[in-house]
């Protein structure tokens, strides 16, 4: 294991550049680190994976990352080499999600990183660095929306919760936990031809998401959902709204569709239904390793290799590509050889 007072030099690193056009170009690239400051770290990174905000940066179309050239990769796991902080010694595994880097830091997709040591969280107990990446900011996101669905009082009931985008990070995992937790699920996608894909991995039913375009216009329809795990806003919020259960919460974390969705008021008022907005990288410290713990419970299922495939960080440009081509099933972990 590394621990020289040398800083790692002409390492790898998959580096996003934008012309003068606005086009960005991808390449791996020889990187350095020139100085590490007081509370920072460096880790060796093992694995990464990509998140649907990781593509917008190498798209050059997320909104909150204004300067390149970039890094992207908000995920990381690795070992720290070096530490100028109380938190963390060298040999400590630890891992990044849901902050800064890979928008307005250098991110997960290079084989060394250095980050503020508060922005990383001690691995898990008894999850390796490959497990915790098959969750990365996409399970942590779905787990702390399954706890806020608990936490407001949604109980297992007929009704199953609704999850929006369903073939994505947190859609598949949001599925695959809430089915280990014993709650019936309705899995929307876009994607119908993945049916039997998101039913082996827990989905009771599957909806074509356009269907909740065509939804009539009265103000409140049959109870159909307890509540609702919405990535894609729009007309699922717009129409799923008015078929939730009294007391239905839906926890709103993405608009893949649109920012934009027409509210019919009666279902909030006549059924006191809520929208809860749902932030990862806000979350506390205390918030984040409560939640690991809860995604720890998950890490040794053996189901859990249908949800994810692997490739190396020589080839991810290729998985990048693929993923914006709206063929992309679940999770993609990166190895960083």
């Amino acid at each position: 294991m590394e621990k020289s007072d040398k800083l790692p030099n002409d390492f790898k690193s998959l580096i996003v550049r934008k012309n003068s056009f606005n086009k960005c170009t991808i390449h791996l690239e020889k990187t350095q680190l020139k100085i590490v400051n007081e509370n920072e770290i460096v880790i060796k990174v093992f694995y990464s994976s990509l998140n649907y905000k990781d593509i917008l940066v190498c798209n050059g179309t997320y909104w909150d990352c204004r300067n390149y050239p970039v890094i992207p990769g908000i995920d990381a796991a690795g070992i720290v080499i070096k530490s100028y902080s109380k938190k963390f010694k060298c040999g400590d595994k630890v891992i990044v999600i849901a902050r800064p880097a890979g928008s307005k830091h250098p991110g997960g997709l290079s084989q060394y990183l250095k980050v503020p040591s508060e922005w990383a969280d001690k691995l898990p107990n008894k999850m390796s660095l490959k497990e915790s990446m098959i969750f990365g900011t996409a399970g942590f996101t779905a787990a702390l929306a399954i706890h806020k669905l608990l936490e407001g009082g949604v109980k297992r009931s007929n009704l199953p919760i609704l999850v929006s985008g369903a073939t994505g990070g947190v859609g598949v995992l949001s599925i695959y936990m809430l089915s280990k937790l014993g709650f019936r699920v309705c899995a929307s996608t876009g994607k119908p031809n993945k049916k039997k894909f998101l039913e082996k991995i827990g989905a009771d039913e599957v909806l074509d998401h356009n269907q909740f375009k065509n939804i009539s216009d009265l103000s409140l329809q049959r109870i159909r959902y307890a509540a609702i795990i919405d990535s894609v806003g729009g007309d699922i919020i717009s129409s799923g709204s008015r078929q939730l259960a009294i007391g239905g919460k839906i926890i709103s974390l993405g608009m893949m569709s649109k920012p934009n969705c027409n509210l019919n008021l009666t279902p909030f008022i006549l059924r006191g239904i809520e929208i809860i907005g749902l932030h990862a990288e806000s979350s506390t410290a205390t918030l984040r390793k409560f939640i690991w713990k809860k995604i720890s419970k998950f890490s040794k299922d053996s189901g859990l290799k249908n949800l994810y495939r692997e490739c190396k960080l020589s080839n991810v440009k290729n998985s990048i590509k693929k993923f914006g081509k709206n063929t992309r099933i679940g999770r993609i972990i990166v190895r960083i050889d």
